[in-house]
Formats: C-alpha cells, structure tokens, sequence
C-alpha cells in the first residue's frame, strides 16, 4: 500500500462520523464507497475488494462487526476502527484478521470538515504502509495525531469521556428535579453557568445511545467513577460539616495539580 489512490469502504459511511471522514478522504483524492444498512454495496464485498476497511459503527456494534468481515480483508490492506474505545476493537481486528491494523479516534465532533487545530489518537495495530498512508492523510489536513497504545487511551477516556459526561448528565439531572423551570434558572445565570447549560442541552441533541456506550462500554471508565463518586462525597461531607480547612487544602492541592506540568516518569 503506498501513497497512491485506493479504494476506501466505509461501514457506517452514511453516518455522522462515517460521513466526516468519507468526505475528508474524497477531499484527499481516495475513492469512497460509502456502506450503510440500505447501500447496495455489503460490508462483505467493501471488505473483500477495497484497500482500506473503516469501521464507524455503535461502540455496541464493533466488535461484532470486525469478527464478521475481519477474515474477508486482505492481509495487504489495512483494517481500522473509528469508535472512541480503542482496547477491543484493536484487540478484535488483530485476532480476527490477518491485514494492517490501526485503531482512530477523532477528539472531536463531525460537525464541519475544519480539521485545522483538532486532535485524534492513532493507536498502531500492525503494519507499517496502512499506518504511514493514515497519518500522511490526517496531518495534510492539519490534524495533530497523538500516539498512544490502546489501554492507555482508554482509561485516559475513562476520565476525558466518563466522568465528564457522567459529571454533566448529573448537572442537568439536579436541575431538573429542582423547582425552577430551565429558562428560570438560564435567565438569572452568570455567563459560565449559562455555557454549562449549554453544553447540557448539546449532550441532550445527541442520541443517547452514544452516551450510554461511553459510560458503560468502556471498561476503565469505572474506576475513574468511582473516583468521581469518592470526590463528590468527600467535597459534600467537607461542605456539611463546615471544615473550611481541610476545604483549602483541597483547594491549594487541586491548583498546585492544574500547574503541573512535568510528566509522570
């Protein structure tokens, strides 16, 4: 597989994230055969015939959908997921087929195709051609690429993904079992809380099957819960008993925590 044009198969091409990245690789010059549930073309025959195989289904759906047509893609061509846990759908594609193997995950929404500043994480699977075509895809769009093994990212998303949705369902959760109605509570906020309730509202437009396999999909998403869970606790025992030391303490260890910058060795 070198730096040519090749035939590209997207399953779940006619969805949000499969839509995003069908149109980048067409801006890049690849040909594109975009696979849905009512395209002519099957996932079977895209894996079979095409160069590159990208699966951009349901968290819940990959796995499944790499044990069936991972033995159908040639062990020149290149394999790859676009899902935001990487530990078994990368684990899956290696077991299961005998191509080039890469895990994706876009760190951002398929809202537009400006690429220019966003991130993604490449987790290296196997071979080096399909890895090398990837990146030099990605980054001629200005995306910088972060590499990271697949345990490593998910329990980074265990954290980035879990506890912050977790985190704003919760807040969208106590507000609507308050007494004020959402507009009551937008209308006398402060433009931080306002934004809060915005991004609420954003998660809310989703379809929530995305949330539910974020939160409970992930593995290592629920020791850093747990965590959150444990935080929550101790910050309401603190504020009920009206500690104001060991409330600065918190406070004083939390912004020494944010102005670190040197890595874990």
């Amino acid at each position: 597989m070198g730096l040519v044009q090749r035939k590209v198969g997207i399953i779940g091409g006619t969805g949000r994230m499969g839509s995003w990245f069908a149109d980048l690789l067409e801006r890049s010059g690849e040909t594109v055969y975009r696979i849905g549930r009512s395209t002519e073309l099957t996932p079977s025959e895209a894996a079979k015939n095409c160069d590159v195989v990208v699966i951009s289904v349901p968290i819940a759906e990959t796995v499944n959908i790499i044990r069936e047509i991972g033995p159908l893609v040639p062990k020149h061509a290149l394999l790859m997921d676009l899902t935001s846990i990487k530990k078994e759908p990368v684990k899956a594609m290696l077991e299961h087929s005998d191509s080039q193997v890469v895990g994706l995950h876009p760190l951002f929404g398929p809202d537009n195709l400006i690429t220019k500043g966003r991130k993604a994480v490449v987790c290296h699977g196997r071979g080096k051609q399909g890895i090398d075509w990837l990146t030099h895809t990605l980054e001629q769009f200005g995306i910088e690429l972060i590499y990271m093994d697949p345990l490593s990212h998910d329990r980074l998303m265990g954290i980035i993904q879990g506890v912050n949705h977790l985190s704003t369902l919760a807040l969208g959760l106590s507000l609507s079992r308050s007494e004020f109605l959402c507009n009551e509570i937008v209308r006398s906020s402060t433009q931080t809380f306002a934004q809060r309730i915005d991004r609420i509202r954003a998660v809310l437009e989703q379809p929530p099957e995305l949330f539910e396999s974020i939160l409970m999909d992930n593995s290592e998403a629920e020791e850093f819960i747990g965590t959150y869970k444990d935080a929550v606790r101790e910050l309401s025992e603190i504020t009920t008993n009206r500690d104001r030391e060991k409330f600065r303490d918190i406070f004083k260890s939390l912004k020494a925590f944010c102005a670190s910058k040197q890595e874990k060795r």
